[in-house]
């Protein structure tokens, strides 16, 4: 959410010190994010998701009239475009098994972490890691989907209006 709201704040051209203010320490928390070292595949891919999506939304945003919606979606399909086209070539031909085990790996140290405060969840520990662990793109693009929601619409509070209207 830091970086697409910073981003969209610059875009937009700040005009008061509030908002170049604004800008400025949601670009840093972004950066400073973005620049933590890294745990592994998993969430490199992440990170380049994120700077990936958020070119793609900001720049359909000052380029195109459109609503939310279309322009999320679009920059969503953009950055999995660009993400299944860089991914290959910076980590090799191997990159999508290594970030499926690693999601794996994390979701099934989450459900652990669960089952030993509930022990009563033990059941549902293969499922749950089978489903999220599986479907984490599909989590990914929602989560993106609320940050990018929450940037536009901090964007629109600090700003004042929509980028192209």
């Amino acid at each position: 959410m830091a970086l697409p709201f910073a981003a969209l704040l610059v875009a937009a051209r700040p005009g008061s010190a509030r908002e170049w203010l604004a800008a400025g320490l949601a670009g840093a928390l972004g950066a400073a994010l973005l620049l933590a070292p890294e745990r592994g595949l998993l969430d490199g891919v992440t990170r380049a998701w994120i700077v990936l999506v958020t070119a793609a939304f900001v720049t359909s945003a000052k380029l195109r009239t459109a609503g939310f919606w279309p322009l999320a979606l679009r920059a969503c399909l953009y950055a999995g475009a660009g993400l299944a086209v860089l991914a290959p070539v910076a980590a090799g031909p191997t990159v999508w098994r290594q970030v499926q085990w690693e999601a794996t790996r994390d979701v099934s140290r989450s459900m652990r972490y669960a089952v030993e405060v509930a022990p009563r969840l033990y059941p549902a520990f293969e499922p749950a890691v089978r489903l999220v662990a599986g479907t984490w793109p599909v989590w990914l693009v929602l989560v993106t989907l609320a940050g990018l929601a929450l940037a536009w619409r901090g964007h629109a509070v600090v700003h004042g209006t929509v980028l192209n209207r």
